[in-house]
């Protein structure tokens, strides 16, 4: 080609391709957040046709980003996403890092943990190890969660600059004026060292305790959070479970290249 040649420009995508991929990232991601749909739900929530969603259901399915149950004919995730979405954390150092000392917090509180992050207003589960008792309800690997329903989304509240507390509890803080002044005297709480504490969140019968985890630059790079059954919850396991969560934390910080939390009694 000369220099005078006309450059050429990368062929048009039609647009009816472009649309259907969309639709079908939109289902992968409904089907997610549901974690099983039948095919008329999933039409009637992303206003596709009947037969358009068939035919993407078909093709998802064949290629194993879905799987259909013969029994209920519902709709969960494939494993080519599992697939996905374990390399995708096998790559994150802070997943790397936190399993295996997530895996010992499990058994050193005997109740489940989680490792969360923020993104906006929202936390979304990066890894978690369950204990052998059951909770109500326990958040899967991608479920999300408002960031003030979690004692996890509050600790990575906390880190944030004071100035984006009010507009954040505005988006999705309680609307009662005297429980959103409560959770912003428990946000400096947290600011200052001290563990968040969610005892009326998203699951009412499960209450939560989290820190956040900082980087080599102090940025929080995550959460490190305890879910524990509301009525399980007293003031001795919660001293137990803040001690063994700041001992996992400053683990986890080390090794991710942050040392400055201050030591307190």
């Amino acid at each position: 080609m000369s220099l005078n040649s006309p450059i050429e420009s990368a062929p048009e995508v039609p647009a009816k391709q472009v649309r259907a991929a969309i639709r079908a990232l939109d289902i992968i991601e409904t089907v997610a957040a549901a974690r099983a749909l039948k095919h008329s739900d999933i039409a009637e929530r992303l206003g596709i046709p009947k037969s358009t969603t068939t035919l993407i259901l078909d093709t998802l399915v064949q290629s194993g980003y879905l799987q259909r149950d013969a029994m209920s004919r519902a709709y969960s995730l494939g494993s080519r996403i599992l697939g996905i979405a374990g390399r995708y954390l096998a790559e994150m150092d802070i997943v790397q890092i936190s399993q295996p000392v997530l895996s010992r917090l499990v058994v050193d509180v005997d109740e489940s943990c989680f490792l969360v992050q923020a993104e906006g207003n929202e936390v979304i589960v990066l890894w978690r190890e369950a204990c052998k008792r059951r909770l109500t309800y326990t958040f899967s690997l991608g479920e999300r969660a408002a960031i003030t329903e979690t004692a996890g989304g509050l600790a990575l509240l906390a880190c944030r600059d004071p100035q984006q507390w009010a507009p954040t509890l505005a988006a999705c803080g309680p609307a009662d004026p005297e429980a959103r002044r409560d959770l912003v005297a428990q946000l400096e709480r947290i600011a200052d060292g001290g563990v968040a504490v969610q005892t009326h969140g998203q699951v009412r019968e499960v209450s939560s305790l989290a820190l956040p985890i900082l980087g080599s630059f102090g940025t929080p790079l995550a959460a490190l959070s305890v879910a524990v059954p509301a009525s399980r919850l007293d003031a001795a396991l919660q001293a137990r479970i803040e001690t063994a969560l700041r001992q996992a934390r400053d683990e986890i910080a080390a090794q991710a290249g942050y040392g400055g939390y201050p030591r307190r009694a």
